[in-house]
């Protein structure tokens, strides 16, 4: 792999492009939020509805190297649906994970207005990791009486989730304080909208499907338009990963 930006280097390990991220303390109020995607050159974040695939396996290596410095890993329920994922990282990353004073897994935090929750997939079959479901009143209503073991159930609004007061309530009563958000693309422009996210990641794979699908961030016209800030570009075989600050994020 090359590094292109800051100065090139060549011949960087692929294991090493994210594995030290030096990410800022947070502020006292949410925590420090990233968010990690991958598309297409053409723009699209799924093909048939799955963001599986798209990627190398050098993408989904550097998925696991933003995971293992994250305290818990966001994720839309819709995305849940769609893709069977859990927010684990291999056994291999435990022990720079318990270096760095995180917990052996990250947590797992959905997010679901409605409160339906697809209970039959993995990741709630595991019990080496925490889940925090952030969810509406009327979602906590309608919650199936059989993810209440496996869930902590944190209610943010009445009809729709308050982000803003989710990600709070993560900080202080969960000790959160570096955030994975792995989309889905609605749940990314809500985040965006709310000026919640510090960070973004995205990989583009030299690669042209064409069709109807979701961007990296589903939802109306970003104004004003969002600007953001290159930190590092890497490649490999055509394949490019990009780490962006955004230049007006406020981190409480």
């Amino acid at each position: 792999m090359q590094r292109l930006v800051p100065p090139p280097v060549q011949d960087v390990p692929a294991d090493a492009v994210y594995a030290a991220l030096d990410w800022p303390q947070p502020g006292p109020t949410r925590p420090y939020l990233a968010i990690n995607m991958v598309s297409t050159l053409d723009g699209k974040a799924a093909v048939a509805g799955r963001a599986a695939g798209i990627g190398t396996p050098t993408d989904r290596l550097c998925m696991r190297q933003l995971r293992a410095q994250a305290d818990a890993v966001l994720s839309g329920v819709g995305s849940l649906r769609a893709e069977a994922f859990t927010p684990a990282v291999p056994a291999g990353y435990v022990p720079a994970r318990q270096a760095r004073g995180l917990a052996p897994q990250p947590m797992g935090v959905l997010v679901s207005g409605s409160g339906r929750l697809p209970l039959d997939r993995r990741y709630f079959q595991r019990d080496d990791y925490p889940c925090v479901l952030l969810t509406s009143a009327a979602g906590a209503a309608a919650l199936d009486p059989a993810a209440v073991p496996r869930v902590q159930v944190v209610v943010t609004g009445e009809q729709t989730v308050d982000l803003a007061a989710g990600l709070r309530a993560l900080r202080a009563d969960f000790g959160v304080r570096w955030l994975l958000c792995e989309g889905g693309p609605t749940l990314n422009h809500a985040l965006l909208t709310a000026g919640l996210v510090d960070e973004l990641f995205l990989t583009l794979a030299p690669k042209l499907v064409g069709g109807p699908a979701p961007t990296i961030v589903e939802g109306p016209p970003l104004f004003p338009e969002m600007p953001l800030s290159l930190l590092t570009l890497h490649a490999e075989a055509g394949e490019l990963f990009l780490r962006y600050r955004v230049a007006t994020a406020p981190n409480g």
